[in-house]
């Protein structure tokens, strides 16, 4: 059953009260997932719509010759699924990175819930204005900066939210390959890692094959405007 703490990293949903939700939302379900769990896969039909509540998810496509690319990495309070754009079939892979906790709600009764709801609705478009602003700056971003300032600006945009220190003890703990920073990026994988590579060496970021820590997220800002 849906408890009010399963929500307390989601913004939108956390001042909702939980009876609320059970009763607009009777088929809503909070899903755990554990690393590298699938939520749907390209080419699937599905009328929900998912919520970030803990972890970490990426939507990945796969190209004609099978090669994925990373489209989208999302954090708590964040939301996807083919419902939401309302297209019949996904278009991306959704996995989750490292453990994952997703609240799982059919569209009609997320419609029901905002419908009764306005002002839930507002804060909705206000949620969805503000992705759109980030895929604004992302694009102007291919054009305007370089490199290494697109990489800090999306350190910074999935670091919002994260309030306790990773188990390698630093700060921001995201579960990101070379690869998938690379397409997030725009850049090559080479690129993405002579870049990681300076900045753990000025003690900016940890890292592996499989996450990124952010040990100083003030670097991180100030590497957005060069």
């Amino acid at each position: 059953m849906m408890k009010a703490s399963d929500f307390q990293q989601c913004p939108f949903l956390v001042g909702v009260p939980i009876e609320t939700l059970r009763r607009e939302c009777p088929g809503a379900r909070v899903v755990a997932v554990r690393h590298r769990g699938t939520f749907y896969r390209q080419g699937d039909s599905g009328q929900a719509l998912w919520w970030v509540l803990q972890g970490q998810v990426t939507l990945a496509r796969v190209n004609q010759d099978g090669a994925a690319f990373t489209t989208a990495a999302l954090s708590a309070g964040q939301c996807f699924g083919p419902a939401l754009s309302g297209v019949d079939e996904a278009e991306d892979t959704a996995k989750a990175k490292g453990a994952a906790m997703i609240w799982r709600v059919p569209m009609e009764e997320f419609r029901r819930l905002l419908l009764h709801h306005p002002a839930l609705s507002w804060e909705f478009v206000s949620l969805l204005a503000r992705r759109q602003r980030r895929v604004t700056r992302r694009l102007e971003g291919f054009a305007l900066k370089g490199t290494e300032a697109r990489l800090a600006e999306m350190f910074h945009d999935l670091s919002v939210g994260f309030a306790t220190r990773c188990e390698h003890g630093f700060g921001q703990h995201l579960r990101l390959t070379q690869q998938e920073l690379a397409d997030l990026g725009g850049a090559s994988r080479p690129v993405v890692s002579t870049i990681l590579n300076r900045l753990r060496d000025q003690g900016v970021l940890g890292y592996n094959r499989e996450y990124v820590c952010v040990r100083r997220i003030a670097d991180i800002e100030r590497l957005i405007e060069t």
